[in-house]
């Protein structure tokens, strides 16, 4: 085998491996899509305490800790609400995952005062309360 063949061989198989680790259905998508309207109920009562956990770390000064936590919530928790509230109401679910994912992770990092975090707060906490009821 030549060496040019045998860096071809290598190649293809290196852009398979990288294909398959690159698809789109993780088990993240997978639970998300097959989580029922009931446990996206449940887990929103998880999202609201892994989020005012975050506040309450924010506003102690660990503005690192509070992201990890905001972040920890998203992917444990709100993940599992994604599919069946994108269903229900899929505006409500673009506005709580940018709230959760973008604005308030953005807000922590930044250092924003911590009115600005409370607000934001209250504003997801009130989207979750839509959230409940387009779920039921």
């Amino acid at each position: 085998m030549s060496l040019r063949v045998g860096f071809g061989i290598a190649a293809v198989l290196a852009a398979g491996a990288f294909a398959a680790g690159c698809g789109s259905d993780d088990s993240s998508s997978d639970a998300e899509s097959k989580a029922t309207p009931q446990q996206a109920l449940r887990e929103i009562s998880e999202v609201r305490r892994g989020l005012e956990q975050a506040v309450s770390t924010y506003k102690s000064g660990d503005k690192a800790a509070a992201d990890e936590q905001v972040g920890d919530t998203y992917l444990q928790h709100f993940e599992l609400v994604e599919g069946p509230l994108d269903e229900a109401d899929h505006e409500l679910n673009e506005s709580l995952e940018d709230g959760i994912r973008e604005e308030l992770r953005g807000k922590i990092k930044a250092g924003a005062p911590a009115t600005e975090i409370d607000q934001l707060h209250r504003e997801i906490v009130t989207n979750l309360d839509k959230a409940e009821t387009a779920l039921r």
